[in-house]
C-alpha cells in the first residue's frame, strides 16, 4: 500500500479542521427559530438579504444548507462552504424561502501523486470545419415580468389561536365534561377528554369541534357602548368514541390549556390572508391617506399593551368593508400636535363589528383606544 504523501496528509488535516469548526459554529448556533421576522421584498425573512445576482439561486420550501451542499458540492459535509459565501445568514439553522445563496465554486480535488504532466493529458480531438452559416438574430418577444409570488401573512397558529368578538354570544350546548386524568386540572394536546354529548345528541365518530371560551365583555373604548363578549380560541378537538349521552374525544391541537366547561362549536378552517408585499411605513409621515378609520378595542386578556406579533381587535368590521390581508396604520391622537405614527398591522379576519388583525411592525407599544386607518 502507497503512503499517504505529506501534501495528502495535510489537506486532510485541513478538511478535518474545517469540519469541526463549521459543526462548532453550527453548535454556538440557536437551535430555536428567530421571532424578528420582517417582510423583505416578496417574503418573509429573519435576515437581512443582498439583493439576488443574476446567478444566485433562491431558497424555496424544505432546502437545507446540508441538502444544497450535498447538490452543488457533491458532499453534504461540505455545507460550510455554502455558509461561508452567504455570511448575511446569522443562523445555519434556519433559512428563508425567497432569500438567494450565492453558489460556491465546486472543490478541485487534487491526487497525492499532483496533477498530470502534459505527456499525462490526452490530445483533444480535432475540430472539424464547419460551412459558415449565416447567422439572423432572433428578436425576442417581448415578456411581462411575472408578478411577485403571494405569501402567508401569520402562521397558523396565529390564526387559529387568536380571538374574536361576538355580538350575541349564545352559549353552546357542548361543553368539556371531564378528562381521563380527574386529578389533573388542565389538558392539552395529546390528551383525552369526555364531552357533554352523544349519540342521542347528533355527535358522531369523526366530529371536529373547536374550542372557544369566552373571557369578558368588550366595551368601546371612545362611545361606551358594548360591542360584544370576547371570545378566544383555544384548540381542536376530535371525537373518536361515542356513547349514548357522552362521547370521548382527543385534542389535536391546543392553544392554551383547556379547562373543564370550555365550549365547543363545529370546526371550520380559516383561510390564511396573502400578499405579495407591505406597503411602506414612514413613522414621520403623519398625512391620513383617506382610508376609513377607527380604533383598537380590545387585546389579549393577560396584557395591557402590544407590538409587533401580537394581536388586536379593532372596530371595523364587514360594514367598514375591510378583509383579510388588508393593511390598517396604526397611530395615536395627540392633542394639538400631528398625530404619532405607531406601526402598521395586518387584517387575519373579520367579524360583523369587529376585525382581527397582527401587529406587523411597530415603533413603540400601543394600547386600547389607539387609532388604527385602512391604507387606501
Amino acid at each position: 500500500m502507497r503512503k499517504p504523501s505529506a501534501i495528502g496528509a495535510l489537506s486532510a488535516s485541513f478538511l478535518v479542521t474545517f469540519l469541526l469548526a463549521g459543526f462548532a459554529s453550527a453548535q454556538e448556533s440557536s437551535t430555536s427559530p428567530p421571532t424578528n421576522l420582517k417582510m423583505v421584498g416578496d417574503h418573509w425573512t429573519a435576515w437581512d438579504p443582498p439583493p439576488a445576482g443574476p446567478d444566485a439561486y433562491v431558497i424555496v420550501k424544505g432546502d437545507t444548507l446540508w441538502d444544497l451542499s450535498g447538490r452543488w458540492l457533491g458532499d453534504p459535509f461540505l455545507w460550510p462552504q455554502v455558509w461561508d459565501e452567504n455570511r448575511y445568514i446569522l443562523d445555519s439553522h434556519w433559512i428563508y424561502p425567497g432569500d438567494p445563496l450565492v453558489i460556491p465554486g465546486r472543490p478541485t480535488v487534487v491526487p497525492e501523486e499532483g496533477p498530470p504532466t502534459a505527456e499525462e493529458i490526452p490530445p483533444e480531438p480535432p475540430v472539424e470545419e464547419e460551412a459558415a452559416v449565416e447567422e439572423v438574430a432572433e428578436v425576442p418577444e417581448p415578456t411581462t415580468p411575472a408578478p411577485p409570488p403571494m405569501v402567508l401573512i401569520a402562521a397558523p397558529s396565529d390564526v387559529y389561536c387568536s380571538g374574536y368578538i361576538d355580538p350575541d354570544h349564545q352559549f353552546s350546548q357542548l361543553w368539556v365534561g371531564g378528562s381521563e386524568e380527574p386529578l389533573k386540572e388542565f389538558t392539552a394536546q395529546g390528551d383525552v377528554i369526555y364531552l357533554n354529548q352523544g349519540k342521542n345528541q347528533g355527535v358522531q365518530p369523526g366530529d371536529e369541534f373547536a374550542v372557544i371560551r369566552k373571557t369578558g365583555e368588550v366595551q368601546h373604548p371612545a362611545t361606551g357602548h358594548m360591542m360584544g363578549s370576547y371570545i378566544r380560541r383555544m384548540g381542536k378537538v376530535r371525537l373518536m368514541l361515542v356513547q349514548e349521552d357522552t362521547s370521548t374525544a382527543v385534542i389535536e391541537m391546543s392553544c392554551s390549556d383547556i379547562r373543564m366547561s370550555d365550549q365547543l362549536v363545529p370546526w371550520e378552517p380559516i383561510p390564511i390572508p396573502r400578499r405579495s408585499m407591505m406597503p411602506p411605513f414612514d413613522r414621520y409621515d403623519v398625512t391620513p391617506s383617506g382610508g376609513l378609520a377607527g380604533q383598537i378595542v380590545a387585546l389579549p386578556e393577560e396584557l395591557d399593551y402590544v407590538a409587533a406579533g401580537h394581536i388586536i381587535q379593532t372596530d371595523l368590521g364587514l360594514a367598514s368593508g375591510v378583509k383579510p390581508g388588508d393593511v390598517l396604520t396604526l397611530y395615536r391622537e395627540q392633542v394639538e400636535m400631528p398625530r404619532l405614527q405607531m406601526g402598521q398591522a395586518v387584517i387575519l379576519t373579520v367579524e360583523s363589528t369587529s376585525s382581527t388583525a397582527m401587529i406587523h411592525n411597530s415603533v413603540r407599544e400601543l394600547i386600547i383606544g389607539d387609532s388604527v386607518e385602512i391604507i387606501q
